[in-house]
């Protein structure tokens, strides 16, 4: 026997036996691997004739004199109760016959008859199986039908079809990578097809959006328990900052207020939320949020990289005095750096919208000065090349199932803001490069063409040019590795202001803190001018992470929040098909970014970039119209036709 199957032997060989098997192959297999049934002769499998009858009265004779099992019972003792003989053919004839006989399991040593107990709980299997068989076939005729004729599918709440539906949405949703049922039904084998049967029968709303699961991201809120303290081991003593007038300025959306600015004699502060100062490198919540990566923005829910509790606790200004970790920069008048300090801190924050912030700009004394550090700091990095994109930016969300699209208004406040947070990350840079420090440097090589990028030019106007520019600049990276970022113009940069929702930011604030433990605290009240970094070491002092861990975390988050990104915009453009599935008649205007032979063009209202065929003698930056001609929510994808041109007076020509 092999395998629990007859097997005549048919020589052998030094280390092998060759075998013929019953059911036509030859193999070479070990000695070990057989088990003797008989010792022949024989030299071909007789067929079953008419043993059936005779196989089946042994085992109702066994069955009745051992109704709780048997076994088990060797081929040859078997052969013998069934014929009183036990020759090799017998053997066979039995094996034949008990082979399709569920009372029975075989074995290489011959049967065991299973107790009456199995036999009835093999049956109820059985005949579940026959049932769940009959009703597959049932649902890939029903849904095949259905798919064919883009018609509802009837069984769509039916209990009884819910596992097979589940199984397809499952691979529509790519968390799983395979699905017989839909290579049964004829679905290419592809998420993507079988996403668009699923709307095209109705199992699925249009409306569901499953590119965040597909793209790999954790849907669920952490759910970790928020430290209640702050870590011991930092010894921490805060910089009282509470004297100082402190803005956090951001869209009038945003729930997780992590920066605010503010200004004492020379000194530019960008105080930034503290999460580092609760959250250990090694716990539970570090690993959580460094699985997670960042805060993911869909446009119908945000799913936080830190529990919800933590970001009310330590976002600048949701309380009335909040901790921070606070970079006092001071700056040469040609914008230079001269000197940075990184201090945790108390501070008091007030909260502005953009908008807000706009009507302050030129009366509030505060964001007078912040203005003109901005501007000096904006002249200076493009003096080093650095490169401006502005693109329009298009508010998305979507609630119960409806999309909504708000073109947010462009604000003086948003690009000081903007500003000052690359002016904190290029101080926390140079300042962790002087010690010696591993830290997540954000770094990226020169454009393709410094012309075409526009390097050093500053804001274009031209849509067509900052897509251009966009096009061709180079990937920025995160590493371990410091170098210049040729698109900022700065030869030292990190992100550090965004530790609530970003964890390349969370692993910056580590690695302060960790040398920030290691000299004598700031006593709380202190003055800005009696700050000093001393060299006492303190006894419980956090180490700071090595350069072997840092770049495998680093890794870890970049790996996530490449998903995430993606996630995100594949939201945007579902939601943006979502739209205009539901506007078939849909027409608008579009500015040309490319007036090449795969002409590319921005739909504003929408903020959604696609390809298009243009006539000749259309020029880049030209407003058009378009109508839309198709649309697939599947494949994320939109075809327009070309209308007419729109002159800058709003007169149309043909």
């Amino acid at each position: 026997m092999y395998k629990q199957k007859p097997a005549i032997v048919s020589s052998i060989e030094t280390d092998r036996i060759v075998v013929q098997t019953i059911d036509g192959e030859e193999r070479r297999v070990r000695q070990k691997d057989l088990i003797l049934a008989h010792n022949g002769p024989i030299r071909t499998f007789p067929n079953s004739d008419s043993a059936a009858a005779d196989v089946r009265d042994a085992l109702e004779l066994l069955a009745a004199e051992h109704p709780e099992g048997y076994g088990p019972m060797p081929w040859r003792e078997f052969a013998e109760l069934t014929w009183a003989e036990a020759g090799p053919d017998h053997i066979v004839r039995a094996w034949r016959i008990l082979a399709d006989e569920p009372s029975v399991e075989l074995l290489d040593e011959g049967i065991r008859l299973r107790s009456e107990e199995e036999r009835r709980a093999l049956e109820k299997r059985e005949q579940k199986r026959r049932e769940l068989t009959t009703l597959r076939s049932s649902f890939i005729e029903d849904f095949s039908r259905s798919w064919k004729h883009r018609t509802k599918y009837a069984g769509t709440d039916d209990v009884r079809y819910r596992s097979f539906i589940d199984e397809l949405s499952r691979y529509a949703r790519g968390s799983s990578d395979e699905s017989a049922l839909a290579r049964a039904i004829g679905i290419k084998m592809e998420p993507r097809a079988v996403h668009e049967a699923l709307i095209a029968v109705g199992v699925w709303d249009a409306s569901f959006n499953p590119w965040p699961e597909r793209n790999g991201c954790i849907l669920t809120a952490p759910s970790c328990a928020v430290p209640e303290t702050e870590r011991a081991e930092l010894g921490i003593l805060r910089l009282d900052l509470r004297h100082l007038r402190s803005y956090a300025i951001d869209n009038e959306w945003s729930n997780d207020p992590d920066d605010a600015i503010s200004i004492e004699g020379d000194t530019v502060w960008i105080h930034v939320a503290d999460p580092a100062s609760r959250i250990a490198p090694r716990s539970d919540l570090d690993r959580e949020a460094m699985v997670r990566g960042s805060t993911l923005y869909l446009p119908e829910r945000t799913i936080p990289m830190l529990p919800e509790d933590m970001v009310r606790l330590l976002g600048l200004g949701l309380q009335e005095e909040s901790p921070a970790l606070s970079f006092g920069v001071r700056l040469d008048a040609e914008g230079h750096i001269v000197s940075t300090m990184i201090t945790p801190s108390i501070v008091r924050v007030s909260r502005l919208t953009y908008q807000e912030a706009d009507t302050m700009l030129d009366s509030d004394n505060v964001l007078v000065r912040l203005g003109a550090v901005a501007r000096t700091r904006a002249m200076l990095r493009r003096a080093h090349g650095a490169i401006d994109i502005e693109f329009p930016e298009i508010l998305i969300k979507a609630r119960g199932g409806t999309p909504s699209f708000q073109i947010v208004p462009a604000t003086r406040s948003a690009s000081l803001v903007q500003e000052l947070m690359i002016l904190a990350g290029e101080a926390a840079a140079r300042w962790a490069f002087e010690r010696n420090l591993p830290f997540p440097y954000a770094t990226q090589d020169p454009p393709l063409s410094p012309k075409a990028a526009g390097s050093g030019e500053g804001p274009s106007s031209s849509l067509a040019q900052n897509f251009a520019r966009r096009r061709s600049m180079r990937a920025s990276i995160v590493s371990a590795t410091c170098s210049a970022h040729a698109g900022l113009g700065l030869s030292f940069y990190s992100q550090v202001t965004s530790p609530l929702r970003r964890y390349q930011d969370l692993l910056a604030h580590y690695q302060i803190h960790s040398v920030l433990a290691s000299v004598k605290p700031y006593l709380a009240g202190t003055t800005v001018e009696s700050v000093q970094e001393r060299t006492i070491v303190s006894a419980t002092a956090s180490l700071p992470l090595d350069l072997e861990t840092m770049e495998e975390r680093l890794y870890t988050y970049s790996q996530q929040a490449a998903k995430n990104r993606q996630a995100e915009r594949d939201s945007r453009t579902h939601w943006t098909m979502v739209h205009l599935r539901r506007n078939p008649g849909w027409e608008g205007n579009a500015i040309v970014l490319d007036a090449s032979e795969n002409s590319q063009i921005f739909i504003k209202e929408l903020g959604f970039e696609t390809s298009i065929k243009l006539p000749r003698g259309i020029a880049i930056d030209e407003e058009i119209s378009i109508a839309l001609r198709r649309v697939s929510i599947a494949d994320l994808s939109a075809h327009f036709d070309f209308v007419r041109r729109v002159n800058i007076f709003g007169i149309s020509s043909a």
